[in-house]
């Protein structure tokens, strides 16, 4: 495995807007959100092509155990961060029918905050697991939240998914 990505930086002690406060909130839920390397690299150069703009993309996981090449000391039940979708996916069905059934709920949501503050606000999309990314838009500037806002540590797994078919 990579050693852990982003979340060491300086506490934010202001909490206007946020959904929690940063590195001063206590780790009630210590499991980490891990993250395939090739993933967590491609997200941060979709936030920084985005940028001004904010990104805000669905992401969902694997299993440990099917990822190749995944790290020996990795649980094989340890879900890890291995797909995006498209925020465009099936705007259409969207568009006509008022909800987005072009991609699944996701485990987890990958947003960037180009005004470069970290925290969580009222006005971001939540999941179970959320990355948020600054700039510069590097892997060291990601930080991991629970759906509550408390810090989560991001570890980078240097593995993939296994190759997916669609059956004719």
């Amino acid at each position: 495995m990579i050693p852990p990505a982003g979340g060491d930086g300086p506490a934010d002690t202001s909490t206007d807007g946020a959904v929690g406060t940063d590195a001063a909130t206590p780790r009630e839920d210590p499991a980490p959100v891990y993250i395939s390397a090739d993933l967590l690299s491609l997200l941060v150069e979709r936030a920084a092509d985005a940028d001004p703009k904010a990104e805000n993309v669905v992401l969902d996981a694997t299993p440990g155990g099917e990822l190749v090449d995944r790290p020996a000391d990795l649980d094989p039940s340890t879900p890890v961060l291995t797909h995006f979708y498209f925020p465009a996916a099936a705007g259409s069905v969207s568009a006509v029918f008022g909800m987005d059934l072009g991609r699944p709920a996701g485990r987890a949501r990958f947003l960037s905050h180009p005004d470069g503050d970290r925290r969580l606000t009222e006005e971001d999309d939540l999941a179970a697991a959320v990355l948020v990314a600054v700039p510069p838009y590097d892997t060291e500037n990601v930080t991991a939240y629970d759906r509550r806002g408390r810090r989560r540590e991001l570890v980078v797994v240097d593995a993939h998914p296994p190759e997916e078919y669609v059956d004719e």
